[in-house]
């Protein structure tokens, strides 16, 4: 999607009705977005909504009724193209996404401290942890709006080196899919093509054995935790978006990672659906059950671990 841009090239006043956003945004006096500068592909966008009217109109409403709309539009300028394409999950229908990403914004508008919702709603995101690893290795884990990552959710958790070399992504939505407050997960990345997989190696032995991926779906647990959250549910091989008509051959070579066993190795079990249920808490081993010559690295293990959940958990309840 079109790069974010700063807020002052962004109309000020807010919309007051889902028809006027649709107006501004097709006349340009809403421009998010570099993409939404150009008459063409505004005229797209009106094309588009013109063939789903109803899915449209009903995104819009919801869109207008955010009184963070024009912060929310900076960091995700793709956001009222959502219905327009295939969003979060092969399961999610055109409905179902209207609701979803309401759900997601006014849950965080309400739960999160205003400090932390305003770093979230940056380019760079808010820090949730800082990890201190074997040879006093540090690592980050933030929470921002990517809108490069916003076909796959509208929040992504990042794991950062001390370099700050993104090593890892999470990508979710916080939603009711199921009548269940839900975390939603719609995409779990690892670092771009041109980051050396050394640096994913000695993340995870400075980390003790714990991978940058599991790591955050630890953080992912832990904002469960405090968000009200009900079910963990993520997305498979199977519907995972690039699965969709639209992205099958344009994005064939995007989908690198194994989500079914990457979820399989934590207990996650598929449903009826083809996603899958993650545990709320990952279940630890007990150290009379552990072999006595690891039992130090496992116990160095929980310790970061539990500096992960209480930062984390402090973040959102400051």
């Amino acid at each position: 999607m079109s790069s974010v841009i700063e807020i002052s090239d962004i109309a000020t006043e807010q919309p007051k009705s889902g028809w006027q956003l649709f107006r501004f945004l097709c006349q340009g006096k809403i421009t998010p977005g570099n993409s939404w500068r150009k008459a063409s592909y505004r005229r797209k966008f009106m094309l588009r909504s013109m063939a789903i009217p109803f899915s449209t109109a009903r995104l819009m409403k919801e869109l207008s009724r955010e009184p963070r709309l024009l912060q929310l539009l900076q960091a995700q300028p793709g956001l009222p193209c959502r219905v327009h394409r295939p969003w979060l999950s092969m399961n999610i229908n055109r409905r179902q996404a209207s609701k979803a990403l309401a759900c997601h914004y006014r849950t965080l508008s309400r739960l999160l401290p205003p400090a932390v919702l305003n770093g979230y709603l940056t380019r760079h995101g808010v820090k949730l942890a800082s990890l201190t690893g074997k040879d006093e290795q540090t690592y980050t884990i933030r929470l921002g709006a990517d809108s490069m990552m916003d076909k796959e959710g509208e929040a992504t958790l990042m794991f950062y080196d001390a370099e700050n070399t993104l090593l890892a992504e999470l990508t979710f939505t916080l939603c009711q899919p199921g009548g269940a407050n839900t975390l939603y997960i719609g995409g779990l990345q690892g670092p771009k093509a041109h980051v050396p997989h050394e640096r994913i190696q000695l993340a995870t032995k400075a980390c003790h054995g714990l991978f940058p991926k599991r790591l955050l779906v630890e953080a992912a647990m832990a904002l469960s935790s405090v968000l009200s959250v009900e079910e963990i549910r993520a997305v498979s091989n199977e519907t995972h978006i690039y699965r969709s008509i639209r992205y099958r051959k344009k994005k064939q070579d995007k989908l690198h990672a194994d989500y079914n066993g990457f979820w399989d190795s934590l207990g996650a079990a598929p449903d009826s659906k083809g996603d899958f249920i993650l545990p709320l808490t990952m279940p630890r081993k007990a150290m009379e059950d552990i072999a006595s010559k690891k039992r130090a690295e496992y116990r160095r293990r929980y310790t970061l671990l539990d500096s992960l959940i209480e930062q984390t958990v402090n973040t959102i309840r400051r």
